[in-house]
């Protein structure tokens, strides 16, 4: 009996190995603001749009598969939450996922809003205005690539 519970408890800690345990969340607020910075020109750093302990942001333009998301990452992550379905993002914008020194800390859906463009980016990263879309720069204001 002993070993059936030892096995049950190896089992359940094994299932939670390498998934995020982070829910994507539609953030209203950050949609909005990068709306209106496309509309509106200038510049804002991610950091103060999007405040937090992280260290990096991956960007991704739904719908993209959890497979693709896992791809893109590098390792395991289960896609749960706003915007998805059954472990796909299924929004036609953009999905942030914020990570911590490789560990996910935040996953933002930005509903419909595809206005950034895909790969991953430091936290020093520089949203700037450029003819209604959003360019990623670097602080220094030198395109960056993703």
């Amino acid at each position: 009996m002993r070993l059936i519970l030892a096995l049950i408890a190896l089992l359940a800690l094994l299932a939670g190995c390498g998934t995020s345990g982070v829910t994507v969340e539609f953030d209203e607020n950050l949609e909005k603001t990068i709306a209106e910075l496309a509309r509106s020109g200038g510049s804002r750093p991610l950091k103060e749009l999007a405040p937090g302990d992280w260290t990096s942001v991956n960007v991704l333009t739904g719908p993209v598969s959890g497979a693709r998301i896992e791809q893109e990452l590098g390792k395991p992550v289960e896609v749960d939450g706003d915007g998805t379905h059954d472990g796909d993002y299924v929004q036609d914008g953009n999905l942030l996922v914020f990570q911590r020194d490789g560990e996910i800390v935040r996953m933002v859906s930005l509903g419909q809003l595809a206005a950034l463009g895909d790969g991953e980016y430091r936290a020093d990263v520089v949203l700037q205005a450029n003819g209604g879309a959003i360019k990623m720069t670097g602080p220094d204001g030198r395109p960056l690539d993703g």
